[in-house]
């Protein structure tokens, strides 16, 4: 199916086109909960929730890449182990960053420096992400994310208390 600008939505990669049902982008802050110490319990149980919903960005990918790099020894392997797990349980729900993406991209960023608004470059791929694909962006960083045309869910101030 051609996506934006006639070219397909889908990245060489194989990932897919979102479901139009209402879905969720998850950010770097929400996805890790299950793999932190003492993540939050109540951002756990609505990401086991809403786990068929999920969908995250191969920008936050790299970020949690990243993340696991930066630790050593037993911590370093079981967070690899949890990645692995993450990328099976999410199998096609890992959006790219491809044309289409790069194109919603663009004119985001050109709209947002208009008007003084600029994301940090990771934050805005991942919006242009969201917006592409028409999902909601959960992350407890919306100060960064509520920008005009973006859908914002901020699970650790908006899920009622545990």
């Amino acid at each position: 199916m051609p996506g934006q600008h006639g070219r397909s939505a889908a990245s060489p990669e194989g990932a897919r086109e979102a479901p139009p049902a209402l879905n969720w982008l998850l950010d770097t802050d929400v996805i890790c909960q299950p793999a932190k110490r003492h993540g939050d319990a109540r951002v756990i149980a609505w990401l086991h929730r809403e786990k068929d919903r999920c969908f995250t960005s191969a920008v936050v990918i790299a970020q949690l890449a990243y993340w696991v790099r930066s630790k050593e020894g037993r911590q370093r392997r079981e967070l690899q182990d949890w990645m692995r797990r993450l990328v099976d349980a999410l199998g096609g729900r890992i959006l790219g960053f491809n044309v289409s993406v790069a194109h919603v991209w663009a004119d985001q960023e050109h709209l947002l420096q208009k008007h003084g608004q600029r994301m940090p470059v990771e934050d805005g791929y991942i919006a242009a992400t969201a917006r592409r694909h028409g999902l909601t962006i959960v992350t407890g960083n919306d100060k960064d994310f509520r920008r005009p045309g973006l859908k914002v869910f901020n699970p650790f101030k908006e899920l009622p208390p545990a």
